[in-house]
């Protein structure tokens, strides 16, 4: 399963030359760019990359979405790259003129003043950072939850609040589908978080990491899922003035007023 949040920070001040050394480097691996944001639906890839270059910022470019292995060896030849994938815990992987190097020895030239090589090495290595997170590791997806009944939960306790909750989504996904099969895909679907949370022992040591470099100040947000669907929207009505906004459309557009100062890359393969 992809990881929830997934982001590469690359050493530029050139957003727009990242951003074709991104689509040149798709080529090269054998993707076809396409844009899936025109007014008629382009062509639908098995196999596809997609991503999206944020502008130049303290002389970094965030590029939001999956980079693998050999992407990130092609767009790093001539340059140094953070990149990070988090899910349940944080994957911090860097590289230099095209080669994986050694996270924490390659992170100092890009210490805050202010910051210290035992600072970065707590933010990564020390346990100590992430034993009072405050992350829900019981699986209750309280976001699905109403707000007062979200704000009633603070004081349950998790394991019986879990109970209770796989037992009603149990007997419920039973009725709707008797397939044993069908209803493990279920259950997880149900449970599977939407978003990253941020108070997760993974989020709080990229958080710490972070705070230690002069990575650009905006560095978390937005998310992939959340700039796509605005972007969308945007490009939407750059194309077409006077298209329809359907219900959530505006909310959507407000949640990345900027979407299209973004650059999307997308390769696909047959």
């Amino acid at each position: 399963m992809p990881a929830l949040w997934n982001s590469l920070y690359l050493r530029s001040e050139n957003a727009a030359q990242v951003a074709e050394n991104v689509r040149a480097s798709l080529v090269l691996l054998g993707y076809t760019p396409f844009n899936p944001f025109g007014l008629i639906p382009g062509k639908a890839y098995p196999i596809s990359v997609r991503l999206f270059v944020a502008p130049a910022e303290n002389g970094w470019v965030r590029i939001i979405g999956v980079v693998d292995d050999a992407l990130l060896g092609l767009i790093t030849q001539s340059t140094f790259g953070l990149r990070i994938h988090l899910q349940d815990h944080m994957e911090a992987t860097t590289a230099q003129d095209g080669q994986l190097v050694e996270l924490l020895p390659s992170l100092l030239p890009f210490l805050k003043a202010d910051k210290t090589e035992t600072d970065l090495h707590d933010a990564l290595y020390s346990p100590m950072l992430v034993t009072s997170s405050t992350s829900n590791k019981e699986g209750l997806p309280l976001d699905a939850l109403p707000d007062d009944v979200r704000s009633m939960a603070g004081g349950v306790n998790p394991k019986q609040a879990q109970s209770l909750f796989t037992r009603l989504t149990g007997d419920v996904l039973k009725k709707v589908s008797p397939s044993g099969e069908q209803l493990d895909a279920a259950r997880k679907l149900v449970q599977q978080p939407s978003q990253v949370d941020w108070n997760s022992p993974g989020a709080v040591r990229v958080q710490a990491m972070m705070a230690c470099l002069t990575v650009p100040l905006n560095w978390r947000d937005p998310d992939f899922d959340t700039l796509s669907d605005a972007y969308g929207l945007h490009e939407r009505k750059r194309l077409n003035p006077n298209a329809r906004d359907y219900p959530g459309d505006v909310e959507t557009m407000a949640k990345v007023p900027q979407a299209l100062t973004f650059t999307p890359v997308y390769g696909g393969k047959a």
